[in-house]
This record gives structure tokens, C-alpha cells and sequence, in this order.
């Protein structure tokens, strides 16, 4: 028969301070310089600055010092001197963590608990004032120029501290068997995804009809996804960034691609790409194709369609601006070859009759495209545009 298994040897017990688990502990990293978080508390940021506080000090193992639940020991207490030591270390802690304003005014005191009170009594007195600001502040906040990104980071700050303000559970008895508090935090994640896709801009409306109708109701998350990948698709469809897609922008785009403008009492339905006016086409522009006899008279327009607007067309023809206009969608119905030739063939001709109508039209015989006195004139020497004018044009945008 073998030996009994002598006992195992006790394990010697560690002082508080020793050991890794205990608030006494103080590892060699922690300093009284060391600033837990990175936002100060300034006076106004007292909720986003408590629950920052409190997760740094649950993961350094010192909340015992401020929630009162590690009191202060007698001075004959063997952990006297390590409950001082721990004490002060929190109590910089607090001092680094907010404006020297604040601090000044919590310097003479020297327990982390009084200081946390008399912090949470100074500062978390405004809740109504604050909820009442952030209430206002979800009411007006639409996603305007931002990227659905954007938008939504915003949405979720203002949401989650204003959702901090309001209790988690509803539920008073002690075994709670009716899951309030998870039915309370879905109908909390459904407001704000109604709250999300009510400040979506006008040209998102097809798809938050496609959500709302959907059963069940999707997530916070699939929302975002589904309005990302919508913004995504967009971009790829028109050219451009996604922070440039906003409601404005995108109907300016459409505009250009067209070559449709909006306009008033049925004017202004056109667009002309070459002079930037409405109520006409690029084919149908005074600037390219000349303008007719009397045009705006009284006006300081042209008056008649004279050999320099001809060569100045023909230039702008042939340095491309037809091909930036087919570019921009507006193709005119003739090519850049014909519409050359033409302008050549006109010219040719006006050069040959202006030679002979020196000799026999005199400049007073011409009024508003008719000749009067020599009746041997030839024909062909009308403008090009017959009859009169009265100066009233559409064309004008």
C-alpha cells in the first residue's frame, strides 16, 4: 500500500500591497503625473468626462478610493500608510484630469472621495438644462454637405450622451423576468435610426422608404451599411467624391449632363454650352452662327451678321469648341466638317457681293434688309436672315 500524499505546503499569504488584485497595489508605471484621459473636465463635459474617468479607474483598480466603498483607515491601521499612498496617487490623478481652473479649486483637498463629490455636485446639476440642448441639437442636425460618415459619427456623440441621461431599466423587481431593460435599449436604437434617416438629404428618399418598409425593422448598423453603400454607388454613377454628393450638386450635375436648365413660365428650358445663356441650343447660338439684321436695337447688340463673327465662328469651331460640346452631351446637328464648309462657302460669298455692292448700293440704301433706289442690285444680297426685326428675341437668357 503506497505512502499517503503528505499535505501540500500552504501558500504564504501576501501583504494587500503585494498583491496584483488588491486597490493597494501600485504597479512601478503609475506616476502622480499621469493623466487618465485625454479630455479635461472644463465644466460643460462633465457626463463624457465621468464615465471616462470612472473606465480608468476600474482598469487601474483605484475606484474603491472614489465611489466610497474602500473607507478611510484608522491611523493604527497596519494599511494606513499604503491607504495614504494609493490616496494620493488618485487624488493627482484627479488634479491632472481636469482645467487648472478646476484645480485650483480642489487643490486643499486631500481625499479622492470628497474631490469626486464635490466635482459631481458642481458640475451634474445642469442634466435638464443639458438634455434640453441636445434634444435641440438632434432636432436640427440634417446631414446637409456632409458624407453619410460624417453625418452619422455626429448623430451617434450627441445620441449616446443623451441617451447616458436617461435611466437603462425600467424594471423594479428583483428578478427581473420580462427583459425590460433589452426591450428598452432596442426601442433606444430604433429611435435613433429613425433620427438617422429622417436627416438624410431629399435624394436618399427612395432607399429610407425601402427600410422603413422593411419587416423586421433592421439594426442601427445595417442602416448605415445600407446608406453607405448607396452613397458608394452614386459616386461610381456620377464621377464624383462622396463627400460632393450632396442634393445640390447632384441636380447641378444632372443639369450639365442634359443640357437642361430650369427656367420660368416655360422659358429658359435650354442651355446653350458655348455662351452659358438659355432659351437656345449650342446650334441655334447668335455667337457662333451670327446674328440677325436689327438684333437688339437700341440695345448695343450686333447689327448685322458681319464677316468677323463668320471667321470668329470658324476659329471657335476648329479649335474644339464643338467637341467640348459634345463632351458636355449636347451634339449639334451638323459635324465639324460641315459646319466649316458652310461657314467657308458663306463667307466666299459675302466677300464677292460686299466687292460689287460698293460700286453700286450706297450704304443709305440699305434699311432694315431691304434696298431701296438702284433696283439693279442684284438679289443674292439680301442678309441672310430675310425680313424685318423687331428686336424682341427669346433667344436673350
Amino acid at each position: 500500500m503506497a505512502p499517503p500524499t503528505p499535505p501540500l505546503k500552504q501558500q504564504q499569504h501576501q501583504p494587500p500591497y503585494e498583491d496584483a488584485s488588491s486597490p493597494y497595489f501600485l504597479p512601478h508605471s503609475d506616476n502622480p503625473g499621469v493623466q487618465l484621459v485625454t479630455q479635461q473636465l472644463n465644466g460643460s463635459n462633465y457626463s463624457n468626462w465621468h464615465r471616462s474617468m470612472t473606465t480608468a479607474l476600474i482598469a487601474k483598480n483605484k475606484l474603491a478610493f472614489v465611489d466610497g466603498s474602500l473607507e478611510h483607515p484608522h491611523h493604527t491601521d497596519l494599511l494606513f500608510t499604503q491607504w495614504m499612498r494609493c490616496n494620493s496617487m488618485v487624488v493627482s490623478w484627479l488634479r491632472n484630469s481636469v482645467i487648472p481652473e478646476i484645480s485650483s479649486s480642489i487643490m486643499y483637498i486631500d481625499d479622492a472621495y470628497h474631490i469626486w463629490n464635490d466635482l459631481r455636485e458642481r458640475f451634474s446639476q445642469g442634466n435638464l438644462a443639458r438634455i434640453c440642448q441636445l434634444k435641440q441639437q438632434l432636432f436640427n442636425l440634417k446631414q446637409g454637405a456632409e458624407d453619410v460618415s460624417t453625418y452619422f459619427t455626429n448623430l451617434r456623440i450627441l445620441w449616446d450622451e443623451y441617451k447616458d441621461f436617461q435611466p437603462s431599466r425600467w424594471c423594479t423587481c428583483d428578478h427581473c423576468r420580462c427583459h425590460s431593460a433589452r426591450r428598452w435599449n432596442d426601442f433606444q436604437m430604433q429611435e435613433c435610426s429613425m433620427q438617422f434617416l429622417i436627416g438624410l438629404n431629399s435624394t436618399y428618399s427612395q432607399i429610407r422608404s425601402q427600410i422603413i418598409s422593411t419587416t423586421p425593422f433592421p439594426s442601427l448598423s445595417k442602416i448605415f451599411s445600407l446608406v453607405l453603400q448607396e452613397e458608394r454607388q452614386r459616386s461610381i454613377e456620377f464621377g464624383l467624391p462622396q463627400s460632393s454628393l450632396t442634393n445640390t450638386e447632384v441636380q447641378g450635375s444632372l443639369i450639365n449632363a442634359t443640357g437642361i436648365a430650369r427656367g420660368r413660365g416655360g422659358r429658359g428650358k435650354f442651355l446653350c454650352t458655348h455662351c452659358g445663356k438659355t432659351s437656345h441650343t449650342v446650334d441655334k447660338c447668335f455667337e457662333i452662327i451670327g446674328y440677325p439684321p436689327g438684333y437688339g436695337r437700341g440695345r448695343g447688340k450686333p447689327q448685322g451678321f458681319s464677316t468677323d463673327t463668320m471667321s470668329r465662328s470658324a476659329n471657335q469651331l476648329s479649335s474644339g469648341d464643338t467637341m467640348i460640346t459634345q463632351a458636355q452631351g449636347v451634339v449639334p446637328p451638323f459635324s465639324t466638317a460641315d459646319m466649316t464648309r458652310m461657314i467657308s462657302f458663306l463667307q466666299s460669298q459675302m466677300q464677292a457681293h460686299s466687292s460689287s455692292t460698293n460700286t453700286q448700293i450706297s450704304p443709305a440704301s440699305i434699311k432694315d434688309g431691304k434696298v431701296f433706289g438702284d433696283a439693279s442690285a442684284p438679289a443674292s444680297m439680301s442678309p441672310p436672315f430675310s425680313g424685318s426685326f423687331s428686336g424682341d428675341c427669346d433667344w436673350e437668357g
